[in-house]
C-alpha cells in the first residue's frame, strides 16, 4: 500500500509538471508568433487573457495592494524555444528552472542593457547601473545573491534608469519545482525631472519563467499609478512597455550563456 501512495505522488507530481500551463490555442498562436502583449489603459477592463495558469502566476497578480487601480497594466508573453538559445546540445539539460533562478537574482547582469527608445527612434541604454543593495535604509552596495533556492528570496536593487534616475526596489522571489517568479516593487518613488512620475509602491513589475520541458514561457506583467499629466502619461506607457522587452532580450541573453 505503501508503494502504491509513493507511485501516485510521482505520477501527480510528473503530471503536475507536464501539464499546459496555458490553452492549447494560445500556445500554438505564441509559439507562431513568438510574444502576444495586451495594454489596458486607465479605466479599461483588465482581463489578463495571457496569464498562465501556474502557482507563481497567480501570486504575480495579486502583488498590487495600492488602493488605487493602476492608470497602466501590460501583460506580455514570450514563447522561447531552448534550442534557439544557441547551446550545444550538450549543454541544453543545463537550460532548467535552477539556471533561470540563477539568472533572474543576478541583478548585476541587467548594467547595460538597451531599450528602443519609439521618442528618439534609436537604442538607448535602459540601466546604466544595475546592483543589489543591503536594505532600504542602508544603500550600500552588495554581491549578487544566487546560492541556493529563491523561494521566499527578499533583495532590494539599485537601477540608474535612462528615464528616471536611480531607482530602487523590493525584490520578492519565489521558486517551484518548474517555475521561477520575482516581483519588483518600488519602494523609493520615481522622479522625472521635478515631477514625481510614480509614488512608492505604485510601479509593480512581475515576471514568471515557466519550463515546459523544450521551451519556457516568459511571462511580464507591469502595473502603474502615476499622475494625470498628458507628457508624463505618454512616457510612462512608452518607458513601460520598451522595458518588457528590454528585461526579456536580458533575460533570452543571459540564459544564453554557459
Amino acid at each position: 500500500m505503501k508503494k502504491l501512495f509513493l507511485f501516485l505522488e510521482t505520477a501527480l507530481l510528473a503530471f503536475g509538471l507536464n501539464a499546459q500551463s496555458i490553452s492549447p490555442t494560445l500556445l500554438e498562436r505564441v509559439k507562431s508568433e513568438g510574444e502576444i502583449q495586451n495594454v489596458f489603459l486607465n479605466e479599461a477592463p483588465v482581463e489578463l487573457s495571457l496569464l498562465p495558469k501556474t502557482e507563481l502566476s497567480s501570486l504575480a497578480i495579486n502583488h498590487w495592494d495600492n488602493g488605487e487601480k493602476p492608470r497602466l497594466t501590460t501583460e506580455k508573453i514570450f514563447y522561447l524555444d531552448k534550442k534557439t538559445l544557441g547551446l550545444v546540445n550538450e549543454d541544453l539539460s543545463s537550460i532548467n528552472i535552477t539556471k533561470v533562478s540563477k539568472v533572474i537574482r543576478s541583478i548585476s547582469t541587467m548594467k547595460g542593457t538597451e531599450y528602443y527608445s519609439n521618442r528618439h527612434k534609436k537604442w538607448e541604454t535602459l540601466y546604466h547601473e544595475a546592483y543589489l543593495v543591503k536594505s532600504p535604509d542602508e544603500k550600500k552596495k552588495i554581491p549578487d545573491e544566487t546560492e541556493g533556492s529563491a523561494e521566499g528570496k527578499i533583495l532590494y536593487c539599485m537601477q540608474d534608469d535612462n528615464s528616471f534616475g536611480e531607482c530602487y526596489y523590493k525584490l520578492e522571489y519565489h521558486e517551484r519545482a518548474n517555475e521561477v517568479s520575482v516581483c519588483f516593487d518600488n519602494f523609493e518613488p520615481f522622479k522625472f525631472g521635478p515631477i514625481t512620475a510614480a509614488k512608492a509602491h505604485n510601479v509593480k513589475i512581475n515576471l514568471v519563467v515557466v519550463d515546459e520541458g523544450d521551451h519556457f514561457l516568459v511571462y511580464l506583467m507591469v502595473q502603474a499609478y502615476y499622475p494625470r499629466i498628458a507628457m508624463l502619461e505618454n512616457k510612462m506607457i512608452d518607458s513601460f512597455n520598451a522595458r518588457v522587452d528590454s528585461i526579456y532580450k536580458w533575460f533570452v541573453a543571459e540564459m544564453g550563456k554557459k
